[in-house]
């Protein structure tokens, strides 16, 4: 399973367990090859059906919701769909014991819950909704609990169709250590209007800027001090969105690109076939090729040389097939081709603070710490704040610290950090 950043929530209050059934909240584990991780899950009857959600802070991430529940007497089954994955539970319950076994792909474990006291949120929480121009943005404010003002922090997603959920667990976090969190779903997705496939980067930062106004408008933040986080194409686009703020008080950028997104392309996906695994012969091939399907995507050349070279090396190990013609891929790779990363950095006045895994297979760190410092620099600003983590990947989790087959295990400590930089400035 793969899942973006979030958080388990802290219960100060509880209200009354739930007799029988399944609605109300369960604590259990969930276990795979012999590794065991705490999860909280959590279900609710709505007038129509029965939803679910999990917390896990050893995965980090918090009200990751089930895409289906289904009960049929003492069974159920639900679904959880991943990244590139669905999970699939299939269980009984009798009284406050909820146990079972998921399947998720060739990969089986079990689960073993028993009922809780559901605990009601710490902090305050509301779902909200924006407007930036004609679409209408859907999100959720989390806020700790007292009537005096907080400084705020706004979170940007990542590429791809990104929910609220994707931050819920950082937004929890920074909630809780005094901060009114903003989360949304990006246009097009959960409940907000719009297509995220047809926006470049300048539209997808107007909405994020559109979102930092929101939150300074609201009577408990300190609009003086709101910030933003961004995770990958979120920390790509956060100077952008900072430009667009003129008292922007500071930037978490994280996993962020600071080169040309042609660059970065060409970076990613030559890691996700190992080309410096190949041997030269191969390399030289599967580079050529990566490098002409970039140069049709982001700077819109003609495709049939890429065709052909991909029915020459239609036979190699290392080959995958272009996406179709009518794919949103080649729209979205040329509505952000233009971007120039080192400029936005230039006009940003917000303090900064850079994060990497070092094992980033995504996102060059070097090049991009290297670009964004010696703009800040060019441009007369404080340098930014940089943490690079030993042994982390693109999401930062710990490379090949699981047990063999068992769950991943992130960087600990890494909604902290960010926390204790940003209270500091």
């Amino acid at each position: 399973m793969r899942f973006a950043s979030l958080l388990v929530s802290v219960a100060l209050f509880v209200t009354p367990v739930v007799a029988g059934g399944l609605d109300g909240s369960w604590k259990g584990t969930w276990t795979k090859n012999g590794d065991s991780i705490p999860v909280i899950m959590r279900f609710q009857m709505t007038p129509d059906h029965l939803e679910g959600s999990f917390d896990s802070d050893a995965l980090q991430v918090a009200k990751i919701p089930f895409a289906e529940v289904d009960v049929n007497g003492d069974h159920v089954n639900f679904l959880l769909k991943g990244d590139n994955s669905t999970t699939t539970f299939n269980g009984r319950f009798a009284g406050d014991a909820l146990s079972g076994r998921f399947t998720e792909g060739s990969t089986q474990g079990t689960f073993d819950f028993t009922r809780s006291a559901f605990p009601s949120d710490a902090l305050s929480q509301r779902d909200v909704q924006f407007r930036d121009g004609a679409v209408t943005l859907a999100g959720t404010l989390l806020a700790p609990h007292g009537g005096q003002r907080h400084p705020a922090i706004l979170f940007l997603q990542g590429s791809g169709p990104e929910g609220r959920w994707a931050n819920r667990y950082l937004a929890q976090k920074f909630a809780e250590a005094g901060f009114v969190a903003l989360i949304y779903d990006k246009r097009g997705v959960g409940q907000s209007t719009g297509d995220w496939k047809t926006a470049g980067f300048d539209v997808l930062a107007d909405d994020g800027a559109a979102g930092v106004r929101f939150l300074q408008a609201q009577p408990d933040v300190d609009a003086t001090r709101v910030g933003i986080y961004g995770h990958s194409q979120g920390g790509t686009l956060a100077p952008l969105v900072a430009d667009k703020i003129s008292n922007l008080h500071f930037v978490i950028a994280s996993a962020a690109s600071g080169i040309s997104p042609a660059d970065t392309e060409i970076f990613s996906v030559g890691n996700s076939i190992g080309i410096t695994d190949l041997k030269p012969s191969e390399r030289g091939d599967a580079e050529s090729y990566v490098r002409e399907l970039v140069h049709v995507a982001y700077d819109g050349a003609d495709r049939a040389p890429l065709d052909q070279m991909a029915a020459r090396f239609k036979s190699r190990d290392w080959y995958f097939d272009p996406p179709p013609p009518d794919n949103s891929y080649w729209a979205i790779s040329r509505a952000i081709a233009h971007y120039v990363p080192s400029e936005a950095w230039q006009k940003t006045t917000a303090r900064a603070l850079l994060v990497y895994g070092d094992h980033d297979a995504r996102s060059p760190a070097q090049p991009s710490i290297a670009a964004i410092q010696a703009a800040l620099a060019h441009a007369g600003r404080k340098p930014a704040t940089v943490r690079i983590y030993p042994g982390a990947d693109h999401i930062f989790m710990l490379v090949g610290s699981s047990p063999k087959d068992g769950w991943p295990r992130r960087v600990p400590g890494y909604a902290y950090d960010l926390i204790a930089w940003a209270k500091a400035q």
